[in-house]
């Protein structure tokens, strides 16, 4: 039983570690520090920040 407990916690355990990984890596950005994000792009582009067009609709921040 001991056993089966420990198993248990042990994937219990990396399943929170799944969620613990940064949401944003390998998409143009990476998190430095709570609240504070580094947007890095591919060599060669930019990083554009979101913004909204005329008719309201929302443009999140890419690389180009």
């Amino acid at each position: 039983m001991r056993r089966l407990a420990a198993v248990a916690m042990i994937a219990f355990a990396a399943s929170l570690s799944a969620f613990a990984a940064p949401a944003y890596a390998g998409h143009g950005h990476s998190m430095m520090a709570p609240g504070h994000m580094k947007h890095t792009c591919p060599p060669g582009q930019h990083w554009v920040k979101g913004y909204h067009k005329k008719n309201g609709t929302k443009v999140k921040g890419y690389c180009r």
